[in-house]
């Protein structure tokens, strides 16, 4: 059988797979309102939870984490830190943010921030709103991206890639909307499983052809010496600024909340999260070697890019037999899945912000407006997604520099009860300023550290300053009125 034919029947077979578990889980549904849509009815249990969590968190992106492994070398070993230091931030986020939510309904991270600052929430929740949005509308574009390359590579260029990303947005629009949260999560637990079975796949291939890390060493030293160098200053604090920006942004994915808001008790929430930090941890050592493994076989100037390396090498082992085609079409079948599952939750997270905290609508009559928002969202970021100049791993970067800037508003918020909206709004307000001033200049790090986190910096240090002169202002006041 012809390769394109193979690639397409698999590509048909998952596809369809998927579809009779939407249309169960819409049949499922049992209410009519935006708890049941968003949130599943909260009913998420363990081995749903799990499974559509990790789904959702290895995205797109783990081509753009290849393909960063493939051009810096051993350096990027500390993509290992950093997915440890996102499973481990969860810790400040979970434990109290969970209670509140059961107890508040909550369905949106707007919700939370209505909760939190009370009736003096207005401009802030919009300014926190517009910027999550924009986050995911980058998450969804790096989706899209990536769907584009992996059928380029599957069919062989037969089926072009602006035809992969705009089929890719069609198929994604059918089972969001037909469904909701459960259609995402149902679909995620298959997509997970597949995920799962084709990366073991991936790394028992790579323990195959590595033929042990010091050989692995060798060659890599022999092609690229530049890779295996111990890392200087300036690149150790890249490493520590990347992993406290991920650990402390990647806690605010809204739909990462929204799972947690989801969940059906603390207990399935808590055993979810221990494994997912396990699961994580094996892929993205996977990742990391497929990347490496790249480096003796692709050469730098080979002219394809670097969000292709692992297509391409999978491309290379299919070509050996029949058994590890099956098996190279198992692994892109689960990054295709990978893909999937991080779009469809994105664009659900981004349409129940646009309703629930924009719009401020949370009856199911509301509802029916969701699929004209949602195929209008779809459609301009398919045509976004058209080009292909920015790599997977700067996309991600930009979305982690946008997203960090919540921060105050979500974690320092829910650890420090006295801290007012007023301040929050001047410190996120001038933390965009910050980072929108740095990116237009081009400055994406200053002595090693990203730009998000200095405009961070100046977003805590305002928001701070503004608490303490409102403090100040306030007991001279109380001072004042005080009979002498």
């Amino acid at each position: 059988m012809p390769p394109i034919i193979f690639s397409l029947i698999n590509i048909i077979i998952y596809l369809l797979i998927l579809i009779p578990i939407c249309i169960k889980a819409k049949r499922c549904s049992l209410r009519h309102n935006a708890t049941d849509h968003y949130l599943a009815n909260r009913s998420l249990g363990f081995m749903v939870l799990f499974l559509t969590i990790y789904a959702t968190t290895f995205s797109g992106n783990i081509l753009g984490v290849s393909g960063q492994a493939y051009r810096s070398g051993f350096t990027w070993v500390m993509f290992a830190g950093l997915v440890a230091a996102i499973t481990s931030s969860f810790h400040l986020v979970i434990p109290k943010l969970r209670p509140l939510s059961v107890k508040h309904h909550f369905v949106t991270p707007g919700d939370w921030i209505r909760f939190r600052f009370g009736s003096h929430t207005h401009s802030l929740r919009i300014l926190v709103s517009i910027v999550l949005i924009l986050s995911l509308g980058n998450f969804l574009y790096a989706q899209l991206k990536a769907a584009g390359e992996i059928i380029v590579v599957m069919t062989q260029e037969a089926i072009p890639y602006e035809a992969g990303v705009i089929a890719f947005a069609l198929i994604i629009l059918t089972y969001d909307i037909l469904g909701g949260l459960r259609a995402v999560a149902w679909t995620d637990m298959i997509q997970g499983l597949i995920m799962l079975a084709g990366f073991a796949c991936l790394g028992l291939w790579i323990i195959d052809t590595s033929q042990g890390i010091d050989r692995l060493s060798m060659a890599i030293a022999e092609h690229r010496p530049e890779s295996v160098k111990v890392p200087g200053f300036t690149t150790q604090v890249q490493w520590f600024s990347l992993m406290v920006l991920g650990g402390l942004s990647v806690t605010i994915y809204p739909q990462t909340l929204q799972r947690i808001f989801a969940a059906s008790s603390d207990k399935a929430l808590h055993q979810s999260m221990a494994a997912m930090g396990i699961v994580a941890l094996f892929t993205s050592t996977v990742f990391l070697f497929t990347g490496w493994v790249a480096i003796p076989l692709f050469s730098l100037d080979s002219g394809f890019q670097a969000d292709q390396v692992l297509p391409r090498l999978l491309e290379q082992w299919a070509a050996s037999n029949i058994w590890n085609r099956v098996s190279a079409m198992m692994v892109l079948l689960a990054i295709l899945a990978a893909i999937m599952s991080t779009a469809d939750s994105v664009l659900l997270s981004v349409v129940s912000m646009i309703r629930h905290d924009l719009l401020k609508t949370t009856q199911r009559e509301g509802l029916k407006y969701d699929t004209t928002i949602t195929i209008t969202l779809m459609a301009l970021v398919s045509i976004l997604a058209l080009h292909r100049d920015i790599t997977l791993w700067r996309l991600m970067e930009l979305k982690l520099e946008l997203l960090i800037q919540c921060f105050p508003a979500f974690i320092i918020a829910l650890h420090w009860r006295k801290l007012p909206a007023a301040s929050v709004l001047a410190g996120l307000a001038f933390g965009l300023t910050i980072l929108g001033t740095l990116l237009a200049l081009g400055i994406k790090q200053i002595a090693g550290v990203n730009a998000g986190l200095i405009a961070l910096g100046g977003n805590v240090l305002l928001t701070g300053f503004t608490y303490f002169i409102q403090t100040i202002l306030l007991q001279s006041d109380n001072n004042q009125l005080m009979p002498k």
